[in-house]
């Protein structure tokens, strides 16, 4: 083996290294990409797991608003006893749900509502830290 013939044995090594090096780079920065999208979406739709805040609530709904200029969302007020002061904020994300509310707060019904949280809601949806859960079901 000449001098000549190493030195070209090393030279197509090092370029093999060296394909290797940016294969794996590019491996390294695709899933980069991929975790700050996932990030990113995270925090735009929101990861829609329930949480253990769920459960159900009897009362009377005494109010149903709209809010948003972009995303619009349904709140409704909720109180337990129709004399109480004490008066819990729902998000109602379902126009089915939202209708039958509004209908049980017109004829002054008492209903239970089923609720649950989201682990994380996104941005087109009810901001969780203002509501006591989202509402899924009604009866009554």
């Amino acid at each position: 083996m000449t001098i000549k013939t190493f030195i070209n044995l090393k030279n197509n090594k090092s370029l093999m290294t060296n394909k290797r090096g940016q294969v794996a780079i590019f491996i390294g920065v695709f899933i980069t990409l991929i975790l700050i999208i996932a990030f990113i979406l995270q925090f735009a739709i929101g990861i829609h797991i329930k949480t253990m805040d769920n459960g159900h609530h009897t009362g009377y709904v005494t109010a149903i608003e709209t809010n948003g200029m972009i995303w619009k969302t349904d709140s409704v007020y909720f109180k337990t006893d129709a004399q109480s002061s004490q008066e819990d904020r729902y998000c109602v994300i379902d126009d089915d749900i939202k209708q039958k509310l509004l209908s049980s707060q017109m004829q002054k019904k008492l209903v239970t509502i089923t609720y649950m949280q989201y682990f994380s809601a996104g941005w087109n949806n009810c901001k969780l830290d203002d509501y006591a859960g989202i509402i899924t079901g009604v009866e009554g």
